[in-house]
């Protein structure tokens, strides 16, 4: 039965009016960090690549470069660029073969192919957005609904808004937009920058001194991801609240820049975690499989997302178990309660104090405009093959 309910979700929302025959239709999923168990199962992206083809679509399963370079600090779960996540993508099932479809990053081998995106947001003026997009017809964002340690939970708004720009457009929502080189703190000696710079932005002039060619720069962040040198480079940290700004800052660059009639959105609400698929390793799910929701709307579906999770029983098996003051025979917004990254350290909240950055990231969402936070919750119904 699983392999009708994403393509029944979709047709609910009218997806099959809007493919036609030889149109080019991108599947955007997460393929899952290093070691991370819990991602997305293969199986679910395969169905919707037959569903494409069923409807005379030529359908293609994407994600995006990480942020830094293989091996280097910032960068975390294989995911650097397209070479290193593909061959992640295969250890996790993810294959031309098993798709049906080519896999590739949005945002090109090295995640320097973007878009620049002009829009009015909270914080950012211009987002990057992953300029393979725009290779595509159609967009499916298939999203795997669970939690975010910083974020609060990660579903579509988080797809559109860190998944959908490039390996410098997470880095910004990650940390701001400032950038800044002092070459004075640099070794004499050192070239690493310079050797991993994929633009030519970083040379040594004729007088063998560091520079910096701006107009060249694709601000991919590598240099900082190599830079032994302590406040050589600075790229900003932000906290938690602004970061759940400017990934929805981004996530309207994406829609303004694709035109949100061209992406159906669906959530896959299986796996709940407290922790993203971005992460290595995994954790029991804290409440119970929900099921599968589409809509045309981003923030209507994480809405129904978090209110379905909100309105089931904790896993007695989960990290829940071990707060203070929860009970297995209530239901909680359980999303207030989950592991939080506080002041860049993680914090598991035993003392079970109440944070709200899911609602946070909704508030801002709706505000902003990229959908309404009210729904319609429609159950679908399968018969019985038999």
């Amino acid at each position: 039965m699983a392999r009708f309910k994403g393509p029944l979700a979709l047709k609910k929302i009218g997806f099959e009016n809007k493919i036609k025959p030889n149109n080019k239709v991108v599947i955007k999923t997460h393929f899952g960090a290093l070691e991370n168990t819990r991602y997305l199962r293969p199986s679910y992206i395969r169905f919707l690549c037959d569903y494409i083809k069923s409807l005379g679509g030529f359908p293609s399963v994407a994600e995006s470069c990480g942020w830094g370079v293989p091996g280097a600090k910032g960068e975390y779960g294989g995911r650097a660029n397209e070479e290193e996540y593909l061959e992640v993508a295969l250890r996790h099932g993810f294959t031309q073969t098993t798709m049906g479809a080519p896999l590739l990053m949005l945002d090109g081998p090295d995640g320097l192919n973007y878009i620049n995106q002009k829009i009015n947001g909270k914080y950012f003026k211009e987002i990057r957005v992953a300029g393979r997009l725009k290779q595509f017809d159609h967009m499916v964002l298939a999203s795997h609904f669970k939690g975010h340690s910083t974020a609060g939970f990660g579903g579509a708004i988080k797809n559109l808004g860190i998944g959908c720009v490039s390996k410098g457009g997470k880095t910004e929502a990650h940390t701001g937009k400032t950038f800044k080189i002092d070459f004075e703190k640099c070794s004499p000696e050192c070239n690493k920058c310079i050797e991993v710079c994929p633009t030519g932005a970083l040379i040594r002039n004729k007088n063998g001194q560091l520079e910096f060619i701006e107009e060249k720069c694709r601000y991919c962040y590598m240099c900082n991801s190599v830079c032994d040198a302590e406040g050589a480079i600075d790229i900003g940290t932000v906290p938690r609240e602004k970061f759940i700004y400017q990934m929805v800052d981004n996530a309207k660059g994406v829609i303004d820049c694709y035109g949100n009639q061209n992406i159906s959105y669906i959530n896959y609400a299986i796996d709940i975690t407290w922790k993203c698929d971005c992460s290595g390793g995994s954790d029991v799910p804290f409440v119970n499989d929900i099921g599968i929701l589409s809509s045309k709307d981003p923030v209507a579906l994480d809405q129904a997302c978090i209110d379905l999770v909100h309105d089931s029983l904790m896993n007695p098996d989960s990290i829940l178990r071990e707060i203070k003051g929860l009970s297995m025979n209530e239901k909680k917004d359980w999303f207030s309660y989950i592991p939080r990254f506080d002041e860049n350290e993680l914090n598991l909240n035993k003392e079970g104090v109440v944070s709200r950055h899911w609602e946070l990231q909704l508030k801002a969402a709706e505000k902003i405009g990229l959908g309404n936070r009210a729904y319609n919750l429609i159950p679908i119904e399968i018969e019985n093959e038999n």
